[in-house]
């Protein structure tokens, strides 16, 4: 089986994770993997992970609603592992949004709640 198809064939785990987690870390290209302090998909990743983000601006690869739903659960679920390193995590999502979108997304961060006072 291609890597590639490897890459969204996991079980998302319900508070967080994915099936195949630990395989698509062992199989995630170098670049993502040696340079995820300067792939711009890994950074993407990241930013999302950290600061959340609207997909509203997303240019995807596909236009079928359940292959982006697939994929979107798949990314969703390894951004809420605990079972890998962060630096693993970085680089497969970044590997993910790279084969997800066509380009790099911009990020957008999803407004705060107001603090109550």
């Amino acid at each position: 089986m291609d890597p590639k198809e490897k890459l969204f064939a996991g079980k998302p785990s319900a508070f967080g994770g994915l099936s195949n987690e630990a395989e698509l870390v062992q199989i995630c290209p170098e670049p993502f993997k040696s340079d995820y302090n300067y792939n711009e998909w890994s950074k993407a990743a990241m930013m999302i992970f950290f600061a959340g983000g609207k997909i509203g601006h997303w240019k995807w690869r596909t236009a079928d609603p359940a292959v982006k739903q697939r994929q979107m659960a798949c990314f969703n679920g390894l951004l809420g592992t605990w079972g890998i390193k962060h630096e693993a995590k970085e680089a497969v999502a970044g590997w993910m949004l790279s084969e997800m979108l066509t380009e790099v997304p911009e990020h957008v961060e999803v407004p705060k709640e107001p603090e109550e006072e």
